[in-house]
């Protein structure tokens, strides 16, 4: 939403539209006794936040008292803008374009000295000011709505342009032609806009009446007719509303408006679209060209950078990437694609626990460290790295009952049986002979007893 100086303020109603001081005539009164006023050695007059624009025509005065050296009361001179708080005069506006200040010699006597600037066929330029002296931002002169004696002024973009007027540096109106004395000046302001969204909503559509023609073709959609300022040659054209016909209507359903009666021929359509509305409460009243609290639709599509949330309450899915992400709170469950879901009652809980007790299924664990379970499930058969026991028998279907075992096994590598703990304790083994092969040595450690056929599965020799 636009506003008003360096600080965003969202749908602030009260700072963003502004009524204009009236810049027809203004007066700027000093002490021109004073030397911290009147600097000699510099030439200047120090008016805080003063008003005036670099060549302007202004009027002395000495209020009643003695002249400043160098000044005629009474008489026109040009500014010369120094700063925002001082100012210099020259005698002409060539003297003024080219910095020739003159020379203030002396001050004056009194404190009620006055420069005055006013309409007066002369000034072209002047600084637009709101509540008194505030000095706003604004970036296009459609921001702001000009009346000369009740007649709304075109906007330009430009400084190159053949009437109404146009927005020079920050806060300087130029109007193409110099008001006079007689004319009446009103004039308001929407406040500074935000490049990226505001001013380019701000745009003024013109058409050239040719008698016949009652409708015409806008730039950009328009939400309804209160958000459009039309005007025929500067007189401002009342929408039909209410059921009430008038001057014209937008065309439902289309990037028209229509008149009532056709224009006469020649007369110039200035068609303002004024854009993006405020809110007038804490709540936002209008976006999208819709009305009420905001509201997107399907339509609606917002393209941002990186957003920091404090809480996100959604319903639906959200899709990152080409997959989706359903965190359903009410049924404890996060799904991530096809391939992972995540839920109490599904396998995996965390906090006080590590993973829920059941069903929790894993088809492969690669683990470099230790595994602690209570208990393990399944035949283990596929299982490294262990010592092996008797072998289920295969061909039996309770092969958890009946077992095999071979009578004798062959030691085919140079072996020696040692324990690793120090206690007292044998090494054993179920086979009932032990073979060492051919140039092969079984050595039974100092102090190590082994005995064969720990089962006592040997058969008596007959």
């Amino acid at each position: 939403m636009p506003y008003i100086g360096n600080q965003h303020i969202v749908g602030d109603s009260v700072n963003n539209f502004k009524v204009l001081d009236d810049i027809s005539s203004f007066t700027a009164t000093f002490d021109g006794s004073a030397s911290s006023v009147v600097s000699t050695a510099n030439e200047t007059i120090k008016v805080l936040k003063h008003r005036f624009v670099q060549g302007q025509r202004v009027t002395y005065n000495n209020g009643g008292g003695s002249n400043i050296g160098g000044l005629t009361s009474g008489t026109a001179y040009y500014v010369i803008e120094d700063t925002a708080h001082t100012i210099k005069l020259a005698a002409s506006a060539s003297d003024a374009a080219s910095l020739t200040a003159i020379n203030l010699n002396a001050v004056g006597g009194g404190t009620s000295h006055t420069l005055n600037v006013a309409f007066d066929g002369v000034n072209t330029k002047f600084r637009i000011t709101h509540g008194n002296g505030n000095r706003p931002r604004f970036h296009h002169a459609t921001q702001l709505n000009i009346a000369i004696n009740n007649v709304i002024q075109r906007p330009n973009d430009s400084l190159n342009f053949t009437e109404g007027y146009a927005v020079e540096v920050r806060d300087i109106i130029v109007f193409k032609t110099a008001p006079t004395v007689n004319d009446i000046f009103f004039g308001s302001l929407t406040g500074e806009t935000r490049g990226t969204f505001d001013i380019q909503d701000n745009v003024v559509d013109y058409h050239t009446a040719d008698g016949s023609t009652t409708v015409y073709t806008l730039s950009q959609p328009a939400p309804n007719s209160q958000s459009l300022l039309v005007s025929l040659n500067g007189v401002v054209q009342h929408p039909t509303s209410d059921g009430v016909t008038r001057s014209y209507e937008l065309t439902a359903g289309t990037n028209t408006i229509e008149f009532s009666v056709a224009p006469v021929a020649g007369v110039e359509i200035q068609i303002r679209h004024l854009g993006f509305a405020g809110a007038t409460s804490s709540a936002v009243t209008g976006f999208y060209g819709r009305t009420g609290n905001v509201g997107l639709t399907s339509t609606d599509h917002i393209t941002t950078g990186d957003i920091s949330a404090r809480n996100i309450v959604a319903t639906g899915i959200a899709t990152f990437g080409t997959s989706s992400t359903v965190i359903d709170g009410d049924a404890n469950t996060i799904k991530v694609g096809t391939a992972l879901t995540l839920g109490h009652t599904q396998g995996i809980q965390f906090h006080t626990q590590n993973l829920h007790s059941a069903g929790f299924e894993v088809n492969q664990i690669n683990a470099s460290g230790i595994i602690t379970a209570s208990s393990f499930s399944g035949d283990g058969s596929s299982l490294t790295g262990v010592t092996q026991s008797d072998t289920p028998l295969a061909s039996s279907t309770a092969s958890t009952i009946f077992y095999e075992s071979d009578d004798e096994t062959t030691v085919t590598t140079d072996t020696t049986l040692s324990r690793s703990s120090s206690n007292s304790g044998v090494i054993y083994t179920k086979f009932q002979q032990i073979v060492v092969a051919p140039t092969k040595s079984l050595i039974v450690d100092a102090g190590e007893t082994f005995v064969v056929d720990a089962y006592g599965l040997r058969t008596p020799d007959v």
